[in-house]
C-alpha cells in the first residue's frame, strides 16, 4: 500500500486540524434562499423586480413593508398611469404635416404688391 496522504482521509482529523465539509454543487448555499427570507426581504426583492421591469415607476411609487403592500401600491400606480394615458390619448392631435394648398395664379402686378407688403411689414 501507498503511505501518501489522501485528500479527505482520516489523517487530517488525527492531526487535530478541523475538517470542513466540502461544498456540493447544487447543494445548499451560504445565502438564504427566497423561501427563507423575511417579509421585508421579499418586499425589497419584489420592489427591485418591478422597478427593473417598468421604467415608468419610481422607488417612491412602490413603498411598503410586506410584499402584499408593495403589490397593492403597484396595482394602484399602474391604474393611475393607465388612466392618465387614456386621458392624454383622448386629446386629438392631427397626424402628419399641415395641409398644403395650391396658390391661385397671380398677375405680375399682384406678386410685386405682395412682395412690397412683406418688406414693409
Amino acid at each position: 500500500m501507498n503511505d501518501e496522504p489522501v485528500i479527505g482521509a482520516d489523517d487530517a482529523q488525527k492531526d487535530g486540524t478541523e475538517s470542513h465539509a466540502e461544498p456540493v454543487i447544487g447543494g445548499p448555499a451560504d445565502e438564504p434562499s427566497p423561501e427563507d427570507a423575511s417579509e421585508a426581504e421579499l418586499a425589497e426583492l419584489l420592489r427591485e423586480t418591478l422597478l427593473a421591469a417598468h421604467d415608468d415607476l419610481s422607488p417612491a411609487d412602490l413603498e411598503g413593508e410586506s410584499p402584499a403592500e408593495v403589490r397593492e401600491r403597484y396595482v394602484a400606480v399602474r391604474a393611475r398611469l393607465e388612466r392618465e394615458a387614456a386621458e392624454a390619448k383622448g386629446a386629438p392631435v392631427p397626424a402628419g404635416a399641415p395641409g398644403r394648398f395650391a396658390p391661385e395664379p397671380a398677375s405680375a402686378f399682384e406678386k410685386i404688391r405682395e412682395g412690397l407688403t412683406r418688406l414693409n411689414a
